[in-house]
């Protein structure tokens, strides 16, 4: 019994990390037809960066993809370990230190269920939000 239980964990793991790289390589391709045609995933360009969480590069914002189900998910916790790594890990004059941070979520709707705009969210701080609007 205890296998089959391990052999279900590493099904569901393969599952989460297909369906995370699959939304990365989505969201970057969204982002190429926005305008940013540099935009790659920071697993394929820059390993430095994917180790602080921050899963696009080539783009003016830092952002970490999110895919499925929400259960346990703690944006606040994700913002703020995106922006503690990328404090401890990168030099200072890097330029990531300085673009805002950004949570994608490709929310999983179920099998059978058509998605909606509302199952794409972007997260942010509020001081994210305002410096976004106040610059742009």
């Amino acid at each position: 019994m205890t296998e089959k239980k391990e052999v279900d964990r590493a099904k569901i793991g393969k599952r989460n990390k297909r369906k995370g790289s699959n939304a990365e390589r989505l969201y970057a391709n969204i982002f190429k037809e926005l305008g940013f045609e540099h935009c790659k995933t920071s697993r394929y360009g820059a390993k430095a960066i994917d180790d602080v969480g921050v899963d696009l590069i080539n783009i003016p914002y830092n952002v970490q993809i999110k895919a499925g189900y929400a259960k346990g998910l703690n944006y606040s916790k994700v913002l703020h370990d995106m922006v503690t790594n990328i404090e401890s890990r990168l030099m200072e004059d890097d330029p990531v230190r300085t673009r805002p941070n950004i949570i994608v979520h490709r929310k999983d709707v179920g099998a059978g269920n058509k998605r909606n705009p509302m199952d794409d969210l972007v997260v942010m701080s509020f001081e994210t939000f305002k410096q976004l609007t106040t610059n742009g």
